[in-house]
This record gives C-alpha cells, structure tokens and sequence, in this order.
C-alpha cells in the first residue's frame, strides 16, 4: 500500500498564500501608481496593478477546479500580460534612472 502524499496539500497551501500575497500587491502597487501619478515616477509605477492582476488572476485560474491542473491557456496569457507590464515597468524605470525621456 502506497503512502499518502502530502505534495497535493502543500501545493494548495502554497497557491492560497500566493493568491494572498499577489492580492496585497495589487492593492498597495495601485495605491502607489495612483499616489505617484502625474510624476514620472507614477510613469514608471503604473503598469505595476497590472503585473499582479494578471498573477493574482493565473493563481484564482490555477486553483479551480474547473481548470486543467496548471490553469490551461487563461494562465499563460496571464502570465504572457505580466511578463510584458514587467518589461514595459523596467524599460520605464531605467530610461529614468538614466535620464532619458520616458515615452508613452
């Protein structure tokens, strides 16, 4: 007789506290963007809400049941959505940090 696995309860514990944690993210990186905005650094912090919406919303789709095991196609174009806020947020923080004019 196999022994039970104890990976399935962890990998639901570990999803719950990343949806958790990627919820008080948006929440405090939108409070940011919209603290800072009209402010080149409000520039360089407002596609942020969009990089942990997308995460919280792959982890909410990865936790259903409903949903293939790694959350199917909503999950990658999620992800696909996070990835290039991140690259859009770092484009904009570097062409500020050296000076250069951020444009839209």
């Amino acid at each position: 007789m196999p022994l039970e696995s104890w990976a399935p309860e962890a990998t639901f514990a570990l999803d719950l506290f990343t949806l958790l944690a990627t919820t008080v993210a948006s929440v405090f990186s939108t409070i940011a963007a919209l603290g800072f905005r009209g402010t080149p650094w409000g520039r360089t912090l407002a596609p942020l809400p969009v990089v942990f919406v997308a995460l919280t919303v792959s982890t909410t789709v990865t936790i259903h049941p409903a949903t293939p095991p790694h959350g199917g196609w909503v999950a990658s174009v999620c992800w696909l959505v996070a990835v290039a806020a991140i690259a859009v947020t770092c484009w904009r923080f570097v062409s500020l940090t050296a000076e250069l004019e951020v444009s839209a």
